[in-house]
């Protein structure tokens, strides 16, 4: 995960804790301790899934590009992933987005992650068909990339926010640990990363599987 917040992320954390509806980080927390969850309004989800899908897409800096063509072999689709659209209702996030070949003309791939609820907490688990809606001449051949596209869409969400939130007390920025999704929107709860998904505790020059 990248040690990095990004700006958009950071004015929403910002603005909540303005509004009153999330705390401020007074001190570094310690090793898998929780932060308070913080709410992603359904109205706010498709604007901030929309950064996580630039990123996704391999833009990590300002562009006016609004898509990426993927090339594979004589095959190529265009990806317009600053209007990725997103739709919430209890455990299931569905992700649109917008695509364009010369086959198909404009077209719109859905994409489905069944998450955890409050009454079903499940972590950061999450299942999806293998074969997203859409037309057939252009699933058949992205699938596959498309459903991981879209995964990532809402893996670069959650995660950016949980590091927008704060640090732990080795200096890294929180994880999520798990969330919730309801039709009112996405509850994410970040956390202070155990010792083994932070700095590693060996030291220089031990060595690994050696044997007397």
């Amino acid at each position: 995960m990248a040690e990095h917040r990004r700006p958009e992320f950071a004015r929403f954390v910002e603005a909540e804790r303005h509004a009153q509806r999330l705390p401020a980080a007074t001190r570094p927390m310690a090793e898998g301790e929780v932060f308070k969850p913080v709410f992603i309004e359904a109205g706010r989800s498709t604007e901030l899934v929309r950064v996580a899908a630039r990123r996704a897409a391999g833009f990590f800096r300002p562009s006016k590009r609004n898509e990426v063509v993927w090339v594979e072999g004589e095959n190529e689709l265009a990806v317009m992933f600053t209007e990725v659209d997103v739709k919430l209702s209890t455990g299931l996030i569905r992700i649109g987005i917008p695509v364009r070949c010369d086959q198909t003309g404009p077209a719109s791939i859905e994409l489905l992650f069944a998450v955890g609820s409050p009454q079903q907490p499940a972590g950061l688990y999450a299942a999806a068909p293998r074969r997203p809606n859409g037309p057939d001449i252009i699933v058949s051949t992205w699938g596959d990339a498309l459903v991981a596209f879209g995964w990532q869409c809402v893996l670069g969400l959650v995660t950016g926010i949980a590091a927008a939130t704060g640090k732990d007390q080795r200096g890294n920025l929180l994880v999520p640990v798990e969330i919730a999704v309801t039709g009112r929107g996405i509850e994410i709860v970040p956390m202070a990363r155990h010792r083994f998904a932070g700095s590693s505790t060996l030291k220089s020059g031990t060595k690994l599987g050696s044997r007397a």
